[in-house]
C-alpha cells in the first residue's frame, strides 16, 4: 500500500514539474517573440507610422501646421530641422553624395550588391538628419522603389526622384540624360580600368 501511495505521489510530482516547465516555456517564447517583433531591423519607426501621419495630413484645414509637424516629429527617428539655411546646405551635400553613389554603381551588379544598395538607400532616407525631409523621402521611395539592375537604372531612378522633389519645391526640372556625365568624384582613371563609368563634371543636380 505504501508503495502505491509513493508511486501516486511520484507521478503527480512529475506531472506538476512537466506542467510548470511547459508554462515556463510558453511564457519565455511569448515574451521573446514580443521583443523581437519590436526590434526587427526592417520594422523601422518611420515606416510603421507613415499611415497615421498621412491621416493627419489628409484631415484638412481642421489640423494646424503645428499639429502636422508634431505628428511627423513623433513618426521620425531624426528631429525636425528648423534652420532653413542648414536644411539647404545639407540638401546640396546629400544630393551630391546620392547622385555620385548611383553614378558609380556597377554596370552589372550581383544580387548581393543590388540588395545592399536597396537596403542602404532605404536607411539613407530613414536616417536623413532632417526629420521632415526623411518623412517625405521615405514616402517617395515607397511610391518609387530604388532601381538597382544597373548603374544606368540606378542613376536615372535617382534623377527622377530628385526631379519629383524639384517639382515640389518649384525648381527647374533636370535633364536626366546627362546624369552619368555630371557627377565626378575625382577618382581618376581607376573606374575605367574596372569597367565603371568615369564622369567629367559635377554639381548640376544639387537641388
Amino acid at each position: 500500500m505504501a508503495k502505491r501511495i509513493g508511486r501516486f505521489h511520484g507521478s503527480h510530482i512529475v506531472r506538476a514539474i512537466a506542467a510548470l516547465t511547459l508554462v515556463g516555456l510558453v511564457w519565455y517564447f511569448f515574451n521573446t517573440d514580443s521583443s523581437m517583433s519590436v526590434s526587427a531591423p526592417m520594422a523601422g519607426r518611420l515606416r510603421d507610422t507613415v499611415e497615421p501621419v498621412s491621416n493627419v495630413e489628409k484631415s484638412g484645414s481642421g489640423v494646424s501646421q503645428e499639429d502636422k509637424m508634431k505628428a511627423i516629429d513623433d513618426a521620425t527617428i531624426m528631429p525636425l530641422m528648423e534652420d532653413k539655411q542648414a536644411k539647404v546646405e545639407l540638401g546640396r551635400a546629400s544630393w551630391k553624395y546620392f547622385h555620385t553613389l548611383l553614378a558609380r554603381f556597377p554596370d552589372k551588379p550581383t544580387k548581393e550588391e543590388r540588395q545592399k544598395l536597396k537596403t542602404f538607400l532605404e536607411l539613407y532616407a530613414e536616417l536623413y538628419p532632417c526629420g521632415e525631409c526623411a518623412y517625405h523621402f521615405v514616402k517617395l521611395m515607397d511610391k518609387y522603389p530604388p532601381q538597382t539592375s544597373s548603374r544606368t537604372a540606378a542613376a536615372l531612378w535617382g534623377c527622377h526622384v530628385h526631379n519629383i522633389v524639384n517639382e515640389y519645391l518649384k525648381k527647374p526640372e533636370y535633364d536626366c540624360s546627362t546624369i552619368l556625365e555630371d557627377y565626378d568624384c575625382g577618382c581618376g582613371d581607376t573606374s575605367v580600368k574596372n569597367n565603371k563609368v568615369t564622369v567629367e563634371k559635377e554639381g548640376r543636380q544639387h537641388g
